[in-house]
């Protein structure tokens, strides 16, 4: 549970009051792997050009609201602030590695979505999770389990909520996007059902009557996927085709909502149609301003002299997404080893908190 201080300090920053101080130049904030579930306050490091972020994982657990700096001088006129409008953009890797983290992911999810009904209380959301390969993975159960008389007519193994042909035949052009918004997760350890959302779009609105389970639907994205093109489905999220009307994700971008992109995988980015130069212009395209934007990261950090968790991927070289990180002022990276993600999700809502006091819409 998070501070009382603390989400009134947040809720303050997005709406009708003056911000509260934040970080003015670009940094990256590192949860720890070793950071209890319990506390956002565990190992945190800075890296980049600025080094005043790691102090705006405020504390769950004592209540210390910490210093994010001084509040930016805008003259008599502040910005207008995010006013409760925050789209969330999630891209997650759905290949076989990503047993463990995908288990850490869902055991963090309650937690999660305490944090945004407890401290975001009131925001007007928008949370998508994007097709991170152009493949439906119902094909992975249709062209496997499905031809095994003994699974008839499930999937079988880790995948028994698939209903074989039954499935495929619900299945729809979006399902089978790049960056359209996943409605219908299937195969193993996925939700094997179609996402039921409020409203009938591809992402979660803000009154969606059960946050908890409508965000599980679309989250629990399972391990039948196929390699995951982490910045070209961020790409092809946020691009007009989709955004327009008709298109998958009508209506998710919004011009006078603060973005926040979450990438989580255990893998280096294998995009072949963008680099961090395409991908920071594609989200500029959509934003105008860069600090419009939040980027969030759940990727391997180095092993260090931690014990190596069982299942889990490190990584000795720079920070997955490390390039296209350095371009924004509001960052935050989580570890895919780490025993929970809740410090992440604490840090993010600390980060979103000191953007939405800055923000200017477009």
């Amino acid at each position: 549970m998070r501070s009382p201080i603390l989400a009134a300090l947040i809720l303050a920053a997005c709406g009708d009051a003056a911000p509260p101080g934040f970080s003015t130049g670009p940094a990256i904030t590192s949860v720890s792997a070793s950071t209890s579930g319990s506390s956002s306050t565990g190992d945190t490091s800075s890296t980049g050009p600025a080094d005043d972020s790691a102090g705006s994982s405020g504390s769950s657990s004592t209540g210390i609201v910490r210093d994010v700096g001084t509040a930016m001088d805008f003259g008599p006129v502040q910005p207008p602030g995010c006013k409760g409008k925050v789209d969330l953009l999630f891209v997650i890797a759905r290949n076989g590695s990503m047993v463990t983290e995908q288990a850490q992911l869902l055991a963090s999810f309650p937690g999660f979505i305490d944090t945004i009904e407890q401290t975001l209380e009131g925001f007007d959301v928008h949370i998508m999770t994007a097709n991170p390969d152009a493949y439906w993975p119902g094909w992975t159960c249709e062209n496997g389990g499905c031809k095994n008389p003994d699974n008839w007519p499930t999937c079988g193994g880790n995948a028994e909520g698939y209903m074989c042909e039954t499935f495929l035949g619900m299945k729809t052009a979006c399902d089978e996007q790049l960056g359209a918004g996943l409605i219908f997760n299937a195969g193993g350890y996925a939700a094997n059902k179609l996402c039921d959302l409020h409203g009938g779009h591809r992402y979660i609105v803000g009154d969606e009557p059960d946050m908890l389970d409508a965000f599980e639907c679309i989250a629990k994205v399972g391990m039948s996927g196929s390699t995951a093109l982490m910045g070209d489905a961020m790409i092809a999220a946020l691009s007009p085709k989709l955004n327009v009307a008709g298109g998958c994700n009508e209506g998710f971008l919004r011009d006078d909502a603060l973005l926040v992109v979450v990438f989580i995988s255990d893998k280096m980015d294998f995009s072949p149609n963008s680099y961090a130069k395409q991908q920071y212009e594609a989200i500029i395209a959509a934003k105008q301003d860069p600090d419009a934007v939040v980027m969030l990261a759940v990727t391997p950090h180095p092993l260090g002299d931690k014990e190596p968790v069982p299942g889990c991927t490190y990584n000795d070289g720079p920070l997955v997404f490390s390039e296209l990180f350095s371009r924004f002022s509001y960052t935050v990276y989580g570890d895919t080893c780490a025993p929970s993600y809740a410090p992440f999700f604490d840090a993010a809502v600390d980060k979103i908190g000191e953007a939405c006091g800055s923000f200017v819409p477009q």
